[in-house]
């Protein structure tokens, strides 16, 4: 019996999670992509909305992807960290001036996850489903 191997969640380094993600979102891995975020992570959705846990954040994502919401991608993005302990303020600036800010953690096999992304979907209309059920009000 061979088995597939599972892509390793989350990334080496907080300032790699970035990189990770456009490489995920490039080739439309939305497994990969929710791999990057803990089990208790929270993404900002426009008006207010949050994607709150796993299949809440698979959603949004599903959604974005979709609708083609998630590129193209700059690769001239600059990937910074602040890491406290096991927590880390992520930074990404682009060419345009766009910056995004989330906030990682290490998980206990030294992987690092996002656990608050605030800007990543915050601007893309479509990942805000129109039940709503799984989401929460900021």
């Amino acid at each position: 019996m061979t088995t597939t191997p599972q892509p390793a969640v989350g990334a080496g380094t907080p300032e790699a999670l970035e990189a990770r993600f456009v490489e995920l979102a490039t080739a439309g891995d939305l497994d990969g992509i929710v791999g990057l975020y803990a089990a208790d992570a929270v993404v900002s959705l426009p008006h207010g909305r949050e994607a709150a846990g796993p299949a809440a954040i698979r959603a949004a994502f599903a959604a974005a992807i979709a609708a083609r919401a998630l590129g193209p991608f700059d690769v001239a993005v600059v990937s910074r960290a602040i890491v406290t302990g096991d927590l880390a303020m992520t930074t990404s600036s682009a060419a345009d001036g766009s910056v995004r800010t989330q906030v990682a953690r290490r998980t206990a096999g030294g992987r690092w996850v996002w656990v608050r992304d605030g800007s990543r979907l915050r601007h893309v209309p479509a990942c805000v489903p129109v039940d709503s059920g799984s989401l929460a009000v900021a």
